[in-house]
């Protein structure tokens, strides 16, 4: 596959199936299967590549991505794992991706009013995604990945005006005292099929805490879990035991006091999250982590003419060891420049599919990003905004039934 400076490739294989409809006459039903990823070089910085999503099975994160969120910190509690069960929309695709919404808290250099970072800077950590079965979340996980991730230190402070150890966030106009950022697991190497119930929990070690604990005060001390507050922000699948949270940690911080009222069994088990008082327990305003499972494929179903506009999620990475800038993403349908003919791959004429025009195909853009992708971390939103339609036409669509159309991908 060829590669294009500011641009992405991704291929949709489409499969075809041939529907009668009224009268009789023949039209061309699409449904889409398939996917890919692509790479390409963005300016100098780095080389971005980008990740067509797949189906949302479960999402408890905040959309739009605020500047920063309530949020759970490991080592101010005694916590090295913490997660929830929850029963996904059942899909019988493998798991593709795991997205945890976390929260920085670290300075680059000094505290509070104090508190100063080169903007782009960011420290190491690495964490671990577990999936367990609920009727034994203390044997070993059914499904794990561990990654390294360079997670942004938080801005400096002095830019809000009401509060000193603040950075303001421009866009909502808010004062935050940490930095929400996502981070995306990568289970689509496993092909590994969701159970109808899950626990998930989230670990990472600490100056005190961990399996094992570093020893070594460092920036994760200030790295927390952001949380979102069911039911609202539940919206797609369910929190399987509303109320509660999974937690393993140490006695005297986590239980009774910063999560339950409980008392704090061994291993990583269930606790209510209900208040017992002013200061114990999450209280009634239920918190979770935020947190959204993805599926492989390529997201899309039931494209034909004159039906409804299908979803295109993607996430940019940025394996560079710099931030690189990220304004936009935009997609077209990748066609021969003389003939309009689409392209199977973007760039090749050799794989024009006779017949089949892209100006059949309508993309509608995502919305301005005006954002940066961390070093080492992944830009990510889902639902993108960006969808693609096949608009009835007076020709005769037929010729792009089983085709693969080329989407091209282009980042500024």
């Amino acid at each position: 596959m060829k590669r294009f400076k500011n641009k992405k490739m991704l291929t949709i294989g489409l499969v075809t199936a041939l529907v009668l409809g009224l009268g009789g006459a023949a039209f061309a039903y699409f449904t889409t299967s398939g996917g890919g990823t692509g790479s390409a070089t963005v300016a100098t910085p780095s080389n971005l590549s980008i990740h067509q999503l797949g189906a949302t099975v479960y999402d408890s994160t905040i959309a739009p991505l605020p500047g920063n969120t309530y949020s759970f910190g490991y080592e101010a509690t005694g916590t090295y794992e913490f997660g929830n069960e929850i029963t996904p929309v059942a899909s019988t695709s493998p798991l593709d991706t795991v997205v945890v919404d976390m929260s920085s808290w670290a300075c680059q250099s000094g505290s509070g009013a104090t508190c100063s970072t080169t903007p782009g800077a960011t420290f190491s950590v690495p964490i671990t995604f577990d999936i367990f079965n609920p009727a034994s979340p203390t044997a070993a996980a059914i499904a794990t990945d561990t990654q390294t991730f360079n997670i942004p230190y938080r801005p400096s402070s002095g830019t809000c005006p009401s509060d000193t150890t603040a950075w303001l966030d421009a866009t909502t106009n808010t004062c935050n005292h940490g930095l929400l950022t996502p981070i995306t697991f990568n289970f689509s190497s496993q092909d590994f099929v969701l159970p109808s119930t899950l626990v998930y929990g989230i670990e990472f070690n600490t100056t005190d805490y961990g399996t094992p604990k570093t020893n070594v005060p460092g920036p994760y001390d200030s790295l927390n879990v952001g949380l979102s507050t069911e039911p609202t922000n539940v919206t797609v699948g369910q929190d399987t035991a509303p109320g509660n949270v999974f937690v393993a940690g140490t006695q005297g911080d986590i239980g009774p006091g910063e999560v339950t009222c409980s008392t704090l069994g061994g291993g990583f088990a269930q606790y209510p999250t209900a208040s017992c008082s002013p200061t114990e327990g999450f209280g009634t305003t239920w918190n979770i982590p935020a947190v959204q499972f993805n599926v492989s494929g390529t997201g899309l179903s039931d494209l034909y003419p004159g039906g409804p506009a299908q979803p295109i999620n993607f996430s940019v990475y940025n394996p560079g060891s710099i931030p690189d800038a990220l304004t936009a993403v935009t997609i077209a349908v990748a066609a021969d420049p003389v003939s309009n003919l689409v392209e199977s791959t973007p760039g090749e004429t050799d794989t024009d599919v006779a017949g089949c025009y892209a100006n059949w195909f309508t993309i509608n853009q995502a919305p301005p990003i005006n954002g940066s992708v961390a070093a080492g971390a992944t830009w990510y939103d889902n639902p993108s905004g960006a969808s693609i339609v096949m608009p009835t036409s007076a020709s005769n669509q037929d010729a792009c039934e089983g085709a693969s159309i080329g989407l091209v991908f282009t980042a500024s």
